[in-house]
C-alpha cells in the first residue's frame, strides 16, 4: 500500500535562523579570518557540521578567538559575553535573532523600571541564558505550570511584575500561564509573546494532525521549537516522531499507515525533509 505524504505548509528554517546563515555566509567570503561562532549558530547537527567543514570553528569561549570573526548565534548572549567578545582585533558579528533581541530590549526596561520579572522558559537554554544576562536583578524562570502554581503561591501581590517567555515555547501553553499568572498579580505587564514562525508551525502540525495519524519531525533533540513540534502533535491525539535525519527512520512508525505528515524545526534545512521523504518512497519499493 502506497503511503501519502503530507508536509507541513508551514516548516523548515524561520527568518531568524536564515539571517544568522547569512551572517556565516558573508564571513566566509570576505573575512576577517579564521571565523569563529561562538556555540551552535543554530540548534542542528546537519548545518553545524557542513560551516564546520567549510572551515568555521565552533567555540565555547569568546577568549578563544583572539582573531578573526567572532559571530554571536541566534538565540543571543549576554552583556558579560559582548563585553568579553569587544577586544582589539577581532570582528564581533551579532547574529542574535531580532525577537529575541527585541526581547532583550524589553528585559531591561522592565529592570530599569522596577518591576519583578518572571521569564517563562527553560532553564539552561541558550535563549534563555542570554536574556537572564542582560540585567543585573533576580529573574524569576518558571518552566511549567506546577512551578507557576508554586509561584503564586508566596508571591507579593503588593510588587509590579512584568512576565516575557522564550521565543520557542508552546504558544498555548505560554498564553495560559500568562493569563493565569495577571489573574493572580493584576500588576503585570506581559510581554511573553512566542514567535510568530514558532507559533505558525504549531499550527501547521495541527492542521497535519486532522487528516495523519502519524506526523515525523525532523530536526535537532536539541532545539526547543523542534521538541515542542512534536508536543503539539501528540496533544492532537496522533503519533509522533522526532528524528535527525531520514537515517533514523524506523520502519515500524509505517506499518498500516495510509498517510503519514512530515514537519521541521525552524533550524532544519529543507534537504532534510527531502531525504526522508526519498527514504520513505525506497521502503515502500523493497516492501
Amino acid at each position: 500500500m502506497d503511503i501519502e505524504i503530507r508536509l507541513a505548509k508551514v516548516r523548515g528554517f524561520c527568518a531568524g535562523v536564515e539571517r544568522a546563515l547569512r551572517k556565516v555566509e558573508e564571513a566566509l567570503r570576505t573575512g576577517p579570518f579564521p571565523v569563529y561562532v561562538l556555540h551552535e549558530i543554530v540548534h542542528n547537527e546537519t548545518v553545524v557540521a557542513g560551516l564546520r567543514e567549510r572551515g568555521v570553528n565552533f567555540i565555547d569561549d569568546p577568549a578563544q578567538a583572539q582573531s578573526g570573526t567572532l559571530i554571536f548565534s541566534a538565540h543571543g548572549v549576554s552583556r558579560a559575553v559582548e563585553e568579553q567578545a569587544a577586544k582589539p582585533g577581532v570582528k564581533v558579528v551579532d547574529a542574535t535573532c531580532p525577537i529575541v533581541k527585541s526581547l532583550h530590549r524589553r528585559m531591561e526596561e522592565f529592570a530599569a523600571a522596577g518591576k519583578t520579572i518572571v521569564l517563562f522558559g527553560r532553564n539552561g537554554h541558550r535563549e534563555v541564558e542570554g536574556l537572564l544576562g542582560r540585567v543585573e536583578s533576580p529573574v524569576k524562570v518558571i518552566e511549567s505550570e506546577t512551578e507557576l502554581e508554586d509561584f503564586l503561591k508566596t508571591a507579593d501581590k503588593s510588587k509590579s511584575y512584568a512576565c516575557l517567555s522564550q521565543t520557542t515555547l508552546n504558544a498555548s501553553d505560554v498564553e495560559r500561564m500568562t493569563e493565569r499568572l495577571k489573574s493572580e498579580l493584576p500588576d503585570t505587564t506581559a510581554a511573553s509573546e512566542v514567535c510568530h514562525a514558532t507559533r505558525e508551525r504549531q499550527e501547521a502540525v495541527r492542521e497535519l494532525a486532522k487528516s495523519c495519524p502519524v506526523i515525523l519531525v525532523v530536526g535537532s533533540l536539541q532545539s526547543s521549537n523542534t521538541r515542542r513540534l512534536c508536543e503539539t502533535a501528540r496533544k492532537q491525539g496522533v503519533q509522533a516522531h522526532l528524528l535527525a535525519n531520514a537515517s533514523e527512520l524506523k520502519t515500524e512508525w509505517l506499518t498500516g499507515v495510509s498517510c503519514v505528515g512530515i514537519t521541521s524545526g525552524a533550524s532544519a534545512p529543507e534537504e532534510l525533509i527531502q531525504e526522508l521523504c526519498n527514504k520513505i518512497h525506497q521502503t515502500q519499493k523493497e516492501e
